[in-house]
């Protein structure tokens, strides 16, 4: 009986090892597979000079942003603590989200420089396929607001064209 319970123990153990070796796998496989490539890499015959060009801008680009995101943090993290005290103040709840609006506002405003930005490097048609890029990622982000790096498959929307081609490479 007691040799009986160890078997079971052990076996027990083993499919658990086993599934959560498989799990780790399949998810490492995932990312791998849905992996951004870097911009350079999706745009078609860029030059040597425009993809210096862009890498500059991407790098300068990502500084500004995490600095926005770092700060949208921070506020999150306020208004957090204010939604959550004993006795909320509603006046400074409403400013915090209003705070966090203008962060979220600026993102965004930098976001688009940065494409036009890229744009304005381009041949027409080069521009086509950043457009189409750029165009199938903001909806895909639409659709899975709690995506981030790589693909998430349980976000997915199978009958969005855009969608069911994200992670078909």
């Amino acid at each position: 009986m007691k040799n009986l319970k160890q078997l079971l123990i052990t076996f027990l153990g083993m499919l658990f090892v086993f599934s959560v070796n498989t799990s780790l796998a399949q998810s490492k496989h995932h990312v791998e597979r849905c992996k951004d490539h870097s911009i350079t890499e999706r745009i078609p015959n860029l030059t040597d000079t425009q993809s210096k060009k862009i890498e500059a801008l991407r790098v300068a680009h990502q500084k500004e942003v995490q600095k926005i995101k770092n700060q949208m943090d921070i506020k999150r993290a306020e208004l957090k603590a204010l939604q959550t005290a004993d006795k909320p103040d509603m006046s400074a709840i409403n400013k915090k989200i209003e705070e966090r609006s203008v962060l979220r506002t600026d993102l965004e405003k930098k976001r688009a420089q940065y494409k036009q930005d890229v744009r304005a490097l381009l041949t027409d048609e080069q521009k086509l396929a950043f457009d189409k890029r750029t165009l199938r990622s903001h909806e895909c982000s639409r659709h899975h607001p709690h995506r981030t790096a790589g693909c998430k498959e349980q976000y997915h929307k199978k009958d969005k064209p855009h969608c069911a081609k994200k992670c078909s490479k």
